[in-house]
Parts: C-alpha cells; sequence; structure tokens
C-alpha cells in the first residue's frame, strides 16, 4: 500500500512531468536521429579513416613531454583523480620534484624552466580578421627546445610518467589509465576501420554499438534530472504540513525512506528503458536482414545508467533530510558539471570513479572493451555509494523523527527545523 501511494505521488508531481518531457526530447533530439542512420562499411582510398590510439613510443614520448612541460610552465596540472575534473597547484617542493623529472627527460635544468620567458600555451583564441570582426586562430604553444635523448628507454619514460603522475596526485594526462589515448593518437588505416565495421557487425550484433551511444546521451540527462524528483519528495511532507504526522506513525524509518528510494528509481527509470526498446525498434527497421540483440540496449541502459539513477537519488534524498531542497540540486549540479562539462574525453575516458561514463560515438568498439574493467568498477561504485547514502539517510531522518538533527542543521544552515 505505502509503495503505490507514493508511487502515486511521483507519477502525478509537476517534477516527474518535467523530468519525463526532458528525457523524451532529449532522446528523440539527440539519439533518435543517429538510430536512423545505418553503420555502412568503410570505403577504400579515403584520405581520412579519423584517429585511434595506438602506444607508439616514438609519438608517444615528445608529445607527453611537452604535455608535462607545459603544464609546469603554466603553474597548474589537469587531474581527474576520482573521474571529477580537479585543477593542482603543487608546493615548491613538489613542483621541484617534476622539475627533476622533466631535466632526466630532457636535459633542460630547472633554472633554465624559471627563466623560460617565452612561454604560450596555446590553444584557440580570438583574431581580429580585419573587417570589424573575429575569427577563430590555433595558436601555437611555445616552448623551450625540448629534445629527449637517445639513452632514454621508453619502459624508463614510463616510470617517470608514472612518478609524476603520484606527484600530481592520480589521475593526470601521464598516468597509465591516460596517456596513451592522450598522447599516442595516430591516423586510422583502412584496415582499422575495416576492423572496426566488422566488430559492430559481428561482435556488437549491431545494436551493441547503437547501446552505448544510447547510454552516453541518456547518461548526461539521468545524472542530473532525478536529484529534482528525490528533493521534491523529500520536500513534500514539510510543504504539506503533514511532517509531524508522519513522525508519530507506526512506521519505521527504513521502510519509508527505502520505499520511497525505490519508487523513485523505479519510476525514474521506466521512461528510460522503454525509450532503449523504441531505440532498438528503429534499429531493426534499417537492418531488416540482420541477426541483431534485440535487449542490448535495454540490457546497457540497466548497467550503464541505472548507478545514475541511483546516485542523484540517493543524494537529492540525504541532502534534502539534512539541509535543504536547493543544496541538494547545487551539489548534484556541481557533481554533474565536473563530470560532463569539464571533461574532452568523449570516448576513451571511462576511468574507475566516473560518474557519467561517455562513449559518443557508435565506433570503437575496442577502445570501450579496454576501458570495460573500469566502467564495471564504476557502476558498481556508485551503486554501493548508493546504498551507503541511503543508510545515512535512514540514519538522519530517524534522529529527526526523535528531534536529535535540529542543533545541527542550526550549525550548518543558520536555523532550527520548525
Amino acid at each position: 500500500m505505502l509503495f503505490f501511494k507514493e508511487c502515486k505521488k511521483v507519477l502525478f508531481s509537476l517534477t516527474f512531468l518535467i523530468y519525463l518531457v526532458a528525457v523524451i526530447g532529449f532522446y528523440f533530439t539527440q539519439f533518435a536521429p543517429d538510430s536512423e542512420r545505418e553503420i555502412l562499411p568503410p570505403t577504400q582510398g579515403l584520405e581520412d579513416y579519423g584517429t585511434i590510439a595506438k602506444e607508439v613510443p616514438e609519438i608517444l614520448m615528445p608529445k607527453a613531454a611537452d604535455g608535462l612541460v607545459t603544464e609546469y610552465l603554466r603553474g597548474y596540472y589537469t587531474a581527474y583523480p576520482i573521474g571529477f575534473y580537479k585543477k593542482v597547484k603543487l608546493s615548491e617542493k613538489k613542483s621541484a620534484q617534476i622539475a627533476e623529472i622533466i631535466t632526466e627527460i630532457t636535459g633542460i635544468s630547472k633554472q633554465e624552466l624559471d627563466d623560460f620567458s617565452d612561454f604560450e600555451e596555446g590553444g584557440m583564441t580570438m583574431m581580429p580578421d580585419g573587417n570589424g570582426g573575429y575569427i577563430p586562430v590555433l595558436k601555437e604553444v611555445v616552448l623551450p627546445e625540448i629534445k629527449i635523448p637517445d639513452t632514454m628507454t621508453y619502459e624508463h619514460f614510463r616510470e617517470l610518467m608514472r612518478k609524476a603522475d603520484k606527484i600530481i596526485g592520480g589521475g593526470s594526462d601521464y598516468s597509465d589509465d591516460f596517456i596513451v589515448g592522450t598522447f599516442s593518437l595516430v591516423p586510422k588505416t583502412y584496415e582499422d576501420a575495416l576492423a572496426d565495421y566488422n566488430a559492430i557487425i559481428e561482435k556488437d550484433r549491431i545494436t551493441g554499438a547503437y547501446a552505448r551511444l544510447f547510454c552516453d546521451y541518456m547518461g548526461i540527462i539521468v545524472a542530473i534530472l532525478p536529484v529534482f524528483a528525490a528533493a521534491a519528495l523529500a520536500n513534500a511532507d514539510k510543504k504539506s504540513r503533514i511532517q509531524p504526522l508522519i513522525y508519530t506513525r507506526n512506521i519505521s524509518s527504513a521502510k519509508l525512506i527505502l520505499t520511497r528510494f525505490a519508487v523513485l528509481v523505479i519510476t525514474l527509470m521506466i521512461p528510460v528503458i522503454v525509450l532503449a526498446f523504441v531505440g532498438t525498434s528503429g534499429v531493426m527497421k534499417i537492418y531488416p536482414q540482420e541477426s541483431i540483440d534485440f535487449f542490448a540496449i535495454p540490457k546497457m541502459a540497466v548497467l550503464w545508467l541505472l548507478p545514475n539513477i541511483m546516485f542523484s537519488v540517493a543524494l537529492g534524498m540525504a541532502l534534502t533530510e539534512l539541509l535543504s531542497q536547493l543544496m541538494a540540486v547545487f551539489v548534484q549540479g556541481v557533481i554533474w558539471f565536473s563530470s560532463v562539462m569539464v571533461s574532452t574525453e568523449l570516448t576513451g575516458g571511462i576511468g574507475r570513479f566516473s560518474f557519467v561514463c561517455r562513449h559518443n560515438s557508435l565506433y570503437g568498439r575496442d577502445i570501450f572493451m579496454e576501458d570495460l574493467g573500469k566502467f564495471i568498477f564504476s557502476r558498481i561504485f556508485y551503486t554501493v555509494l548508493s546504498l551507503g547514502i541511503m543508510a545515512l539517510t535512514i540514519f538522519i531522518y530517524s534522529e529527526k523523527r526523535k528531534g536529535g538533527l535540529n542543533v545541527i542543521r542550526k550549525n550548518l544552515i543558520g536555523k532550527s527545523e520548525t
């Protein structure tokens, strides 16, 4: 009875209606056009087949050295220690340790690095076009002359990169997880492109490729919107002034909180699963003669997206109970922004703590399979973390029913609950 009452609250709420419209709209504007596009075999003789990450020491070593020198000179380092962007500024001691690594790799001393005054980071900049407007121009990075000695072995170079990553704090471009994909991109050959296509047809059974793309798109929106529904449901009792009545009822806090959690997760996941089947039907229309996996997209949606919804719901419920609805949305928004908007890795950038996993391509099955262990770890991590947050939420709710959290909340938000 309680489950269906809570379902009714969610399904007839404004936040669920907004969620439904947003998810459906995102599906039809983002994924639907791709679900109607047939994957064709590569044409032989083209000049460009894209790029692919391959471990080529002759390419990786100079580019990684350039990257480390660039970050040293600009004074900060980019890292994703737990899947979220972090701007790392090192202490003088650690900065000196990085300089020692650069000196060993390039022969450039710390004094020469510090005295180099012509440094320019490079990147896109806007320049006058002569007609009163501006055009984007790629500005080249300006670095001291970097030459890696012939005596530097690739194995030792990678050891030094791992050391640099450890000094930075982990999750940098020099880690084993990212160094090849960042510094060793090479042009794809026709054979590479053909192998990629054959993997989609034979191993993915076509829908596997569309499943990754479906989850990439839908993962962006389901990582943020559920927090609104969760916060609204947790805050509904306060608005309706029935919270004191609920507190006195003979129902355990665990049963109430876990029921609401289950209701939110299920109701928010159902539209995603329905759209997964809709997407599968669209794919089947353009491959009528192929033997495809009808359940590939729905199965991947559960594995990929369910942890995102669970975490967003759990955090929304916990922070709304402890602090406020606004704080729940703000904190989840920061996490979402860090994971989605800051990262430039759209494929091949899945880490063990990636909240929003990205694979924005129908191709690159081999890249995804290389990250499969990290992908599974991240999905398990956020599932377990969500359950841990729910245990904390039960404790918070229990204490509120006893009046035990008023002092804590007063310290946190400056006023006691009424």
